[in-house]
C-alpha cells in the first residue's frame, strides 16, 4: 500500500513561534528516502508556500489557502486524473494550480465590506492592511508578509469583534456560498472549499496514477485543520503551546506528546516504520 501525506505548516510542521523546522528534519529525509509524497496544507499563500518549499527541497504539489487552491510544478501530473470539472491554470512559469472555490475573490472582499458596514462589525482584512501591519500581526518580516498579502482565494481577517457578531457574519456568508473558518491566528474568509476536499481530490488522483490504494496520514494543530485530519486514515493534532487540541471525530485520532515540528517528527517516523 503506498502513502501520503499532507501536513498543516504553522504550529505543525513549523514552531509556532519561530516557524523552525528543523526538529522534523529526520522524518523529512526518511519520507524522501521512501519516496513518501509530503504534500504541504495550509492557510499561507502560493507565493509564500514557493518559497518554503525551494528551501525544503519539496517537488510535490501542496494545498493553500485552507484547502481552496492546489498548487503543483508545471508538467508533473497528469491531468486526466485531476477532476474534469476543474479548470487546470498556470501561475508563472513554474507551477499549474486547480481551483477549488466558486466564488472569486474580489467579490468575496466586497461583500465583506458591504457586511461589515451593515452589521457594524469590527475587524480588519490582510487586502486592508499594510505589509507591515501584516508583519506586526503576524512576526513575519516584510518580505514575507508582503508574500502573504498575495492571496487569491481567500482572506485572513483579524477579528476584533465579539463571538456573536461572528456568527452573525458567519451567517450572512453562507447566504453567498462563503464561509469563515477560525484558524490560529485569523478568521478566514473562503468558499465552501476546505482541507479535507483538497486532500480527497490528490488522494484519489494518486490512487489513479499509482493504480494501487492510497493511505493518508494527515498533521495539523487548529481548527482549520479538522476536515483535514476527519478526511484522513492516519490524523495526528500536533500539540499547541497556545491552543487547545482541535476535536476531531475519527476513531484512529492521536495527540503528540511534544509541540510543533517534534511533535511532528516522532508521529512520522512511527507511522514510516509500520509497513
Amino acid at each position: 500500500m503506498k502513502k501520503l501525506l499532507f501536513t498543516d505548516l504553522d504550529g505543525s510542521l513549523l514552531d509556532h513561534h519561530d516557524y523552525d523546522y528543523s526538529a522534523a528534519l529526520p522524518a523529512i529525509e526518511l519520507l524522501n528516502n521512501k519516496q513518501v509524497p509530503w504534500i504541504l496544507t495550509t492557510s499561507k499563500t502560493a507565493a509564500e508556500v514557493i518559497e518554503l518549499k525551494a528551501e525544503l527541497q519539496n517537488t510535490h504539489p501542496f494545498i493553500v489557502e485552507n484547502g481552496a487552491g492546489i498548487f503543483w510544478p508545471s508538467g508533473s501530473m497528469d491531468t486526466q486524473f485531476l477532476p474534469s470539472n476543474v479548470a487546470v491554470q498556470t501561475w508563472g512559469e513554474d507551477f499549474e494550480f486547480m481551483s477549488l472555490n466558486a466564488v472569486l475573490l474580489p467579490e468575496m472582499l466586497q461583500l465583506a465590506q458591504s457586511y461589515k458596514k451593515q452589521l457594524n462589525l469590527s475587524f480588519i482584512g490582510f487586502s486592508e492592511m499594510s505589509n507591515q501591519q501584516v508583519a506586526d500581526c503576524t512576526g513575519l518580516t516584510l518580505e514575507k508578509a508582503a508574500k502573504a498579502k498575495q492571496r487569491a482565494f481567500s482572506e485572513p481577517l483579524l477579528w476584533q469583534d465579539s463571538e456573536d457578531k461572528l456568527m452573525q457574519f458567519s451567517n450572512a456568508m453562507a447566504q453567498h456560498g462563503l464561509q469563515l473558518i477560525k484558524g490560529g491566528r485569523f478568521v478566514h474568509l473562503m468558499g465552501m472549499s476546505n482541507k479535507g476536499q483538497a486532500l480527497k481530490v490528490l488522494s484519489h488522483y494518486y490512487q489513479q496514477a499509482w493504480q494501487e490504494t492510497v493511505e493518508t496520514m494527515a498533521l495539523g494543530d487548529g481548527n482549520n485543520d479538522i476536515p483535514l485530519l476527519e478526511a484522513s486514515d492516519y490524523p495526528v493534532i500536533i500539540r499547541s503551546p497556545v491552543n487547545p487540541a482541535p476535536v476531531v471525530k475519527h476513531s484512529k485520532v492521536f495527540i503528540t506528546k511534544e509541540n510543533g515540528p517534534k511533535g511532528w517528527n516522532q508521529a512520522v517516523l512511527d507511522w514510516l516504520a509500520v509497513d
